[in-house]
C-alpha cells in the first residue's frame, strides 16, 4: 500500500478509534454506594384507609391465649425442610418460612464444573416467601411443621401483645419446574377484626452472574423486573442505579409480579391477585472481590398489600408462585405471558420479536444434529440462503459500479470546477448504464436487523452455557488455546480466522471508484474489528466466521457467473455480420 497522505491520515484516525475503544472499554462507572455500606429501602407512602367494615354483629370466635413476650426468645432455629425435583432443590427455613437456598442441578458452577449453581439470598430479611407484617406484630411460636409428599407446612403463631394470628403456608414444587408455590392463609384467633395497614411478601434478588455463578463475561446485564398491573409492560430498573435514580423506581401502583434477572438466571414472583400497593425496593452494596474500591449490588424486592382486613373466623388468602431458574426460552414460556421480556435476547428491545424465534429454531437444529456448534453452523447458512437473492442483488450492483468506475472517474476529473454539473453528468451515466448507486447498500440495509437479531441471540441464549465445539470448551466465552501471556489475553483461532477472512473479502469487493482515503479505511477496518471483538464468545465468532465463509463463496460465484456472461457476450458480439 502506498504510503501517501491520505494513508498517514487513516493510520492517524484508527489509532485515536482504537485508543478510545479501549478506554471506553476498561473505564467503569463508579456506583453510588450507600452510607456506611448499608441498605437502602425505598419507603411506600400508605394509601388512604380501604378496610372493609365489619359487620355490626359479630359471632365470637375463640380466643386464644397470647403467649409472653419473653417466649419470644424461646423460639430457636428449626431444621431447614427440603423440596427438590430433577431440575431443582429449594431449602425452607420453618421459623421465617422461607428459601434459604436454591441449587440448579442442570447447571454447574463456572469455577468448579462439578459443584452446581447455589442461590444463597444475601439478606435474611427479604428472602423469597418471607411474609413481613407490620410493627408491633411478632413471631412468637412455630405450631406445626409437616413435609411429606412434595409438600410443606407450616403454621406459625404472630402476636401483637392484644391478638392473636395463625399464619399456615404450604408449599409445593411440580416434578419438572423450577417454580415453588406457596399459599398463605391468615387467621385471625381473636374475637375482633384485625386491620392489617401493610404487608409486604419479599422475593429475594439475584446478584450478578460473575458473583452467582462465577461467569466472567464481558456483557453481564442485572435487572430488577416488575409488570405494571394496568399496562401489562415489563419494567426493568438497574440495581446500580444512582441512589436518587433507585429510590424513585418503586412505584405505588398495583404490579402484577416482580423480580430480579442477570444474564443466565431469573427469579420471579407471581402473586394470585396483583399487589395493590406495588413494591418496595432493598439493596446491598457488596465490594468487588477483584476490585475492592468498586461495589455490585444485590437487590430484593417486596410485593405490597395495603390495609388487609381480618375478620374473626374469617380465613384470608394469599397464594404466590416463585420461579427461581434459567432463562431459557423454553421455561420462561410457560410463565405468563408478560414475563417473556425478561430474556433480554436482543440489545435493541425491539428486535426481540425476531430473537426469540432464532433461539428456538437453534434449539430445534440442536435436538436434530446433537451439537450446539454444528447448529450455529446449519442457523448461519440457513439465514444466509434465505437472503441469498437480496446478497446477490448486492453484488451485481458493486460489480456494475466497478464496471462504469473508470468512466466516473473521467466525469470527476473533466468536471471537477462544476460540481452540480458533474453529479448531473454521473446520473446520466447511471441510467444509460441501468445501475443504481445506492443498490450495493439497500440490501445489505435489510439483512441487518435479522443478523442483529441472530447475533443477540447466540450471546444471551443459556442453552450455549458450558457447551463445547471443537477447541472452544465454552461457546459464551472466548476459544482460548494454551495460556493467556499478555495483558490477559491469548491465542484465540476463531477470530483470527475471521480477520483474515474479513481481509480476503476487503480483496475481492470490487472497487467502485470510492474516495482512495474510504478505500484504505476499508482495508483497515479488518484490524479495527480484531481489536473491539478479540474477547467475543466462542459462539458469536463461529458464527461470524461461517458468516463471512458464505459471503466470500456467494463473491466467487457472482464473479464466476458475471465472467460467464460477459463471454457469452463477447461471443454474441462477434458473431454479427458487419
Amino acid at each position: 500500500m502506498k504510503f501517501d497522505k491520505e494513508s498517514v491520515i487513516v493510520i492517524a484516525v484508527a489509532v485515536l478509534f482504537l485508543a478510545g475503544w479501549w478506554y471506553f472499554t476498561s473505564y467503569s462507572k463508579k456506583d453510588a454506594v450507600p452510607e456506611n455500606n448499608q441498605e437502602l429501602l425505598v419507603p411506600v407512602v400508605p394509601v388512604k384507609d380501604n378496610a372493609q367494615t365489619p359487620a355490626k354483629k359479630v359471632v365470637p370466635a375463640p380466643v386464644v391465649a397470647v403467649p409472653e413476650v419473653s417466649k419470644e426468645e424461646k423460639i430457636i432455629s428449626l431444621p431447614e425442610e427440603k423440596l427438590e425435583n430433577a431440575f431443582v432443590s429449594f431449602y425452607i427455613d420453618p421459623v421465617s418460612g422461607s428459601v434459604v437456598k436454591s441449587i440448579f442441578s442442570q447447571y454447574k458452577h463456572s469455577a468448579d464444573k462439578k459443584k452446581s449453581v447455589e442461590f444463597i439470598p444475601e439478606d435474611p430479611l427479604c428472602r423469597s416467601f418471607i411474609l413481613e407484617l407490620p410493627a408491633p406484630w411478632k413471631l412468637m411460636k412455630v405450631e406445626k411443621v409437616n413435609n411429606e409428599k412434595g409438600s410443606l407446612t407450616i403454621q406459625s403463631l404472630y402476636s401483637d401483645k392484644k391478638n392473636v394470628l395463625r399464619v399456615t403456608r404450604i408449599f409445593a414444587l411440580a416434578p419438572a419446574s423450577y417454580t415453588l408455590k406457596c399459599v398463605y392463609s391468615l387467621e385471625n384467633l381473636s374475637a375482633v377484626p384485625v386491620v392489617l395497614p401493610r404487608l409486604v411478601l419479599w422475593n429475594a434478588g439475584l446478584p450478578p452472574l460473575k458473583y452467582l455463578a462465577g461467569d466472567t463475561l464481558y456483557n453481564d446485564p442485572h435487572n430488577i423486573e416488575f409488570c405494571h398491573a394496568s399496562a401489562k409492560k415489563l419494567s426493568s430498573v438497574s440495581p446500580s442505579s444512582k441512589e436518587e435514580k433507585f429510590k424513585k423506581a418503586a412505584v405505588n401502583s398495583p404490579v402484577d409480579w416482580i423480580g430480579t434477572s442477570n444474564k443466565y438466571f431469573a427469579s420471579l414472583l407471581f402473586p394470585a391477585k396483583p399487589f395493590d400497593g406495588g413494591f418496595v425496593l432493598t439493596r446491598k452494596a457488596k465490594p468487588m472481590p477483584e476490585d475492592p474500591e468498586e461495589n455490585y449490588f444485590i437487590p430484593s424486592v417486596g410485593g405490597v398489600y395495603n390495609n388487609v382486613t381480618l375478620l374473626a373466623n374469617s380465613p384470608y388468602s394469599l397464594e404466590a408462585n416463585c420461579y427461581t431458574g434459567p432463562k431459557s426460552v423454553e421455561e420462561i414460556k410457560k410463565l405468563p405471558e408478560s414475563a417473556i421480556g425478561v430474556l433480554h435476547l436482543s440489545y435493541f428491545s425491539f428486535m426481540e420479536f425476531l430473537a426469540r424465534p432464532l433461539v428456538v429454531f437453534l434449539k430445534y437444529l440442536k435436538e436434530w444434529c446433537g451439537s450446539y456448534g454444528i447448529a450455529i453452523i446449519l442457523l448461519t447458512i440457513i439465514v444466509r440462503v434465505v437472503f441469498w437473492p437480496v446478497t446477490q442483488k448486492a453484488n451485481n450492483s458493486m460489480r456494475k459500479m466497478q464496471k462504469v468506475g473508470p468512466m466516473v472517474k473521467e466525469l470527476k476529473e473533466k468536471y471537477k470546477d462544476n460540481p452540480q454539473l458533474m453529479q448531473q453528468k454521473m446520473m446520466e451515466l447511471y441510467r444509460k448504464e441501468g445501475v443504481n448507486p445506492l443498490g450495493g447498500c439497500l440490501p445489505i440495509l435489510l439483512q441487518i436487523p435479522v443478523f442483529l437479531a441472530l447475533y443477540s441471540a447466540l450471546d444471551a441464549s443459556v442453552e450455549l452455557r458450558h457447551v463445547s465445539f471443537l477447541w472452544a470448551t465454552d461457546l459464551t466465552k472466548p476459544d482460548l488455546v494454551g495460556p493467556q501471556f499478555l495483558f490477559g489475553y491469548g491465542i484465540h483461532p476463531l477470530i483470527l480466522i475471521m480477520t483474515a477472512l474479513m481481509v480476503l473479502q476487503q480483496k475481492m469487493t470490487p472497487s467502485t471508484g470510492a474516495d482512495p482515503m474510504q478505500q484504505k479505511m476499508m482495508m483497515f477496518m479488518p484490524i479495527v474489528m480484531l481489536v473491539m471483538l478479540y474477547n467475543l464468545p466462542s459462539g458469536l465468532t463461529l458464527y461470524w466466521t461461517v458468516s463471512q465463509i458464505f459471503s466470500i463463496l456467494q463473491m466467487k460465484y457472482t464473479q464466476y457467473t458475471a465472467k460467464r456472461e460477459e463471454e457469452r457476450e463477447a461471443k454474441s458480439s462477434t458473431s454479427k455480420p458487419a
